[in-house]
């Protein structure tokens, strides 16, 4: 949890945001995102933080468990659907089996490049979906 907590605090966008981690191991990143601090023009929270909070999880667990030595992962593409205005805080919870990181090493390591597909929801406080977000990641050998 320290060296998510520590990685977050990296990075002044994600500092400024006033993120909350509710749960950090090498399988699951649940994080709370409060409204304050991130309200748009009309008083909900803005679509570009939502954008953010469903974006940088997966990275922040990978870099966590796989490290930066060997591999990285990078963001090729995302879309978001926005399905409800978020009148309050908002909640991303990301897992990912052992299983799921054998496979992105081992992948990584036999092809080069990995593509990595994920499916992200971000909910609020009652659980209802507001945002669900389809992210493309690629999973990258570093050169030797």
């Amino acid at each position: 949890m320290e060296a998510i907590q520590d990685a977050i605090s990296s990075i002044d966008t994600l500092q400024h945001m006033g993120l909350e981690i509710l749960e950090a191991n090498d399988n699951r990143l649940h994080i709370r995102m409060p409204k304050e601090g991130n309200t748009n023009h009309l008083g909900g929270v803005y679509a570009g933080a939502i954008f953010t909070l469903a974006e940088f999880p997966f990275g922040m667990m990978y870099v966590a468990k796989i490290g930066l030595s060997e591999m990285v992962p990078v963001v090729g593409e995302m879309t978001i659907r926005y399905l409800a205005p978020a009148s309050g805080d908002l909640f991303v919870d990301i897992q990912v089996s052992d299983d799921e990181w054998d496979q992105i090493v081992q992948g990584t390591r036999e092809k080069g490049k990995l593509k990595l597909e994920r499916e992200i929801e971000v909910k609020d406080a009652d659980g209802n979906v507001n945002s669900i977000i389809k992210a493309t990641y690629f999973s990258l050998m570093l050169p030797k």
